[in-house]
């Protein structure tokens, strides 16, 4: 697993990364890991895999926030707030997930100046993402939107030009993530397809035009 700088911090922590690693658990693709308005106890961290973080709105539709992958941490904010959970995270494939008790980790932060900092600026900088997610919401076509969102998926594999991007999310999570339909989804990925800017089929997808992407976000 790769280890951020604030889980090195922790793993530097004996007492406390002994009692997270632990105190890990597998989760299924589709198993619910903690669920909306859960009051958090914990922390945690990704040992394996990819899931999502999403809310859910008052007719019961979801609006994927964003995913996470090996090496994030994540459900620190409540914890630490001592407030509901406002998400919720459900596996997208086999994961492995560990838990940090509340206690050892406010305690670490509150001995580790370094980490808190550290935490400070992965808040501020997950607060600036979803700045930029509800403005191109509301002043993005769908079109831009779905062209942003496979330069993130590009961003999050960390996979270069022509590279296969292994394809873990549902055309249906695609159009949560990006406020739009399933079908809308569907129709602009054949477009895209027949554009030449990208190779898609179930497995993965492969972004073989990332300037004439780039343009279709700018021009939306």
């Amino acid at each position: 697993m790769p280890l951020s700088n604030i889980l090195r911090h922790l793993q530097a922590n004996k007492e406390l990364w002994d009692q997270a690693i632990s105190q890990c658990s597998y989760y299924k693709s589709g198993e619910v890991v903690y669920e909306q308005d859960t009051a958090m106890k914990h922390a945690y961290f990704v040992s394996k895999g990819l899931l999502k973080i999403y809310r859910i709105g008052s007719k019961g539709e979801q609006q994927i926030v964003r995913l996470i992958k090996e090496g994030d941490l994540f459900g620190f904010h409540s914890l630490l707030g001592d407030e509901p959970e406002v998400t919720a995270c459900e596996s997208l494939t086999d994961s492995e997930v560990c838990v940090i008790p509340g206690d050892a980790f406010k305690k670490a932060i509150s001995e580790n100046n370094e980490l808190t900092e550290l935490l400070i600026k992965k808040t501020c900088d997950e607060l600036k993402n979803s700045y930029n997610s509800l403005i191109e919401l509301s002043q993005r076509t769908v079109r831009g939107r779905l062209a942003n969102l496979l330069l993130k998926l590009q961003d999050l594999f960390n996979t270069s030009a022509n590279e296969a991007i292994p394809l873990v999310i549902s055309r249906l999570d695609m159009a949560r993530w990006i406020g739009t339909s399933k079908e809308s989804v569907s129709r602009l990925i054949t477009e895209f397809k027949n554009d030449g800017v990208i190779r898609f089929d179930r497995r993965e997808l492969i972004i073989t035009n990332k300037e004439k992407l780039e343009r279709i976000i700018m021009l939306s």
